[in-house]
């Protein structure tokens, strides 16, 4: 009986701690992922790019942050006119 519920306390804690390093690297690639947001969205770069951007720089679980990055952050569409020309660049010249 004692044995079993030692067992039990054990497994218990090998889980916890588990999670716990699961959630510590959910945090640390959200933190990476805030970090880099105006360098992604300012250069228009798709979770393809940042994700090779990032493995190029050795970061730790790459894909995971470029994910988290094109997630939490979407990009909004580029306006543009019948001609494909961008509405911020003609706001530009028509000023």
């Amino acid at each position: 009986m004692c044995d079993s519920i030692f067992n039990k306390l054990i497994y218990s804690r090998r889980s916890f701690q588990v999670h716990l390093k699961q959630l510590n690297e959910i945090l640390r690639d959200a933190d990476v992922a805030n970090a880099i947001f105006p360098v992604v969205r300012g250069h228009r770069m798709s979770e393809t790019q940042t994700e090779r951007a990032l493995t190029e720089l050795d970061v730790p679980r790459a894909a995971n942050v470029a994910g988290i990055t094109h997630r939490a952050f979407p990009m909004q569409p580029l306006l543009c006119n019948y001609q494909g020309e961008i509405w911020s660049e003609v706001a530009l010249l028509s000023a």
